[in-house]
C-alpha cells in the first residue's frame, strides 16, 4: 500500500515538473512560444483508472497546467497504470513508447493531429532538460 502511494506521488511529481518546464519554456524560449501559438486545446496525461492525471491548457501561445482529469480533453495519453507510466517516462525513448503501444500499455484518445503536435512539445522539454541553456531564447 505504501509502495503504491509512493509510486503515485512520483508520477504526480514527474507530471508536475513537466508542466513547470513547459511553462518556463513558454516564457523563455521564443521559438517554443511561437509554436504554442499555433494551436489551442487541452492535452491530458493520465492513468487508465484516473488515479493520476495532469491536464495542460494551451491557448493563444500560453500554457497552464493543473492536477486532475479534464471532462473532455482534446487529446489524452492514457497509461495502463502507475508503474507502467513510470517505467515508460523514466526510459524517455520513442522505442519504450512504441513497445507500450504495441503491448496495449499506452493508448491515445481524441484528436490525433492535436496529440501529435502536443507530443512534439513534450519531446522538446526533454531537450531542455538535457541542455538547460537551450531553454533560453528570448
Amino acid at each position: 500500500m505504501l509502495a503504491s502511494a509512493i509510486r503515485r506521488a512520483m508520477l504526480e511529481g514527474i507530471l508536475s515538473v513537466l508542466g513547470g518546464v513547459l511553462i518556463l519554456a513558454s516564457r523563455l524560449n521564443r521559438e517554443f512560444r511561437e509554436e504554442l501559438g499555433s494551436r489551442n486545446g487541452v492535452g491530458e496525461i493520465r492513468t487508465q483508472e484516473r488515479s493520476v492525471a495532469r491536464r495542460f491548457y494551451v491557448f493563444d501561445g500560453n500554457i497552464q497546467t493543473a492536477r486532475g482529469c479534464h471532462p473532455s480533453p482534446d487529446f489524452a495519453m492514457v497509461y495502463r497504470d502507475v508503474p507502467t507510466a513510470l517505467a515508460i517516462l523514466r526510459q524517455g525513448t520513442d522505442e519504450a513508447a512504441m513497445k507500450a503501444i504495441s503491448e496495449g500499455s499506452l493508448r491515445f484518445e481524441g484528436d490525433m493531429a492535436f496529440g501529435i503536435w502536443f507530443m512534439e512539445l513534450l519531446k522538446k522539454t526533454g531537450t531542455f532538460l538535457k541542455k538547460p541553456a537551450s531553454i533560453v531564447s528570448l
